[in-house]
This record gives C-alpha cells, sequence and structure tokens, in this order.
C-alpha cells in the first residue's frame, strides 16, 4: 500500500506532468492558430482585392457609359432643333402662300381696302400667331421631356455609383464612386 506522502508526491508530479503537458499543447494551438489566422487572413485580403478590382472595372464601365449617354441625347437635341427649323420654314411658306390667295381674294372680289378685306387678313394672321406660339409650346414640351430623360439616365448612373459605395463599405473597402460620378455628370 502507498503511504499518504507517496500518494502525495504521485498526484503532484502527475499534476505537473499534466500542467507540462497541457502549457505545450497550448503552444502548439497558438502557433497552429497563428499559421491558421495568417493563411485565413491572406484569403481574405485576396478576396478583397478581387472584389475592389471588380469594382474598380464596374465603375469604369459606368464612367464609359456617361459620354455616350451625353452624345445621344446631344444628338436627339439637335434632331429637335433641325425639326423646328423645318417645321418653322414650311409655316412661313404655307403663311406666305395663304397671304397671297387671301389679298387676290380680297382683290378679285374688289373688297380691297374694305374693312372685310382687312378683316380677312388680320384673321389669317392671328391664325398664324396661334400656330407658331403652339409650335413653340410644343418644342419646349419636348425639350423638357427630353431633359427629364436625360436627367433620369444620369441619375440611374449616379445612383449605380453609389451602390458600388455601399457593396464597397459591407467588404471594408472606402470608395466614392458614387461622388465621382455626380462630379462629372452634371446635366446642364
Amino acid at each position: 500500500m502507498l503511504g499518504l506522502g507517496t500518494l502525495i508526491a504521485k498526484v503532484s508530479t502527475g499534476s505537473a506532468g499534466y500542467k507540462k503537458f497541457k502549457n505545450i499543447t497550448k503552444g502548439l494551438s497558438a502557433i497552429s492558430g497563428f499559421f491558421g489566422s495568417q493563411k485565413k487572413r491572406a484569403e481574405q485580403a485576396a478576396k478583397k482585392a478581387s472584389f475592389k478590382t471588380l469594382l474598380g472595372q464596374q465603375y469604369g464601365q459606368l464612367e464609359g457609359v456617361i459620354p455616350q449617354v451625353q452624345q445621344e441625347f446631344a444628338q436627339q437635341r439637335q434632331f429637335l432643333s433641325e425639326g423646328e427649323a423645318l417645321q418653322q420654314q414650311q409655316a412661313t411658306t404655307q403663311y406666305g402662300i395663304g397671304q397671297e390667295q387671301i389679298e387676290s381674294q380680297v382683290g378679285m372680289t374688289g373688297l380691297a381696302g374694305s374693312g372685310a378685306g382687312q378683316e380677312a387678313i388680320r384673321q389669317a394672321q392671328q391664325q398664324f400667331a396661334v400656330q407658331q406660339m403652339a409650335r413653340a409650346l410644343q418644342a419646349r414640351e419636348t425639350r423638357y421631356s427630353l431633359q427629364q430623360q436625360e436627367a433620369s439616365r444620369i441619375r440611374d448612373i449616379q445612383s449605380a455609383g453609389f451602390a458600388l459605395d455601399r457593396a464597397a463599405a459591407e467588404k471594408g473597402i472606402k470608395s466614392s464612386y458614387g461622388q465621382s460620378l455626380l462630379d462629372i455628370t452634371k446635366v446642364g
């Protein structure tokens, strides 16, 4: 049988051995954790870099669309101006022909210089003025609509830039794509 002193010595020796073993396993665990964390951090850094590259590519595409949109609407404004000029030329020509016809009719009926002849000419002029105002109103409405369409397309591009910023923030990446697009897409 073991004596009390021997039992205490064995427990204390076992306890010291256990503590030594525990310390060694803690050390190994720490080393393993360090290298495992290092690998994990490297993988996360690579994913972050890849995502940042993707964001940059998407921003570049958005930035490349801006001149195309601006050119498209500039072309539409040019077509609108050319169409208005043609309509104005046609209206002026028709007015001139109408005036000649009225003056001819007034002259043939012997109403030249009379109130009825002058009234017919005045009414034709008034009708032409109203038509001109209607054309001008239609042109302003069309220009306004075109301006609103362009502004909407530009806002869509800007919004996409801010969406890139939100996605970047979710991954811990600082960016200012939205503000940058806002700065370069001033509609005017």
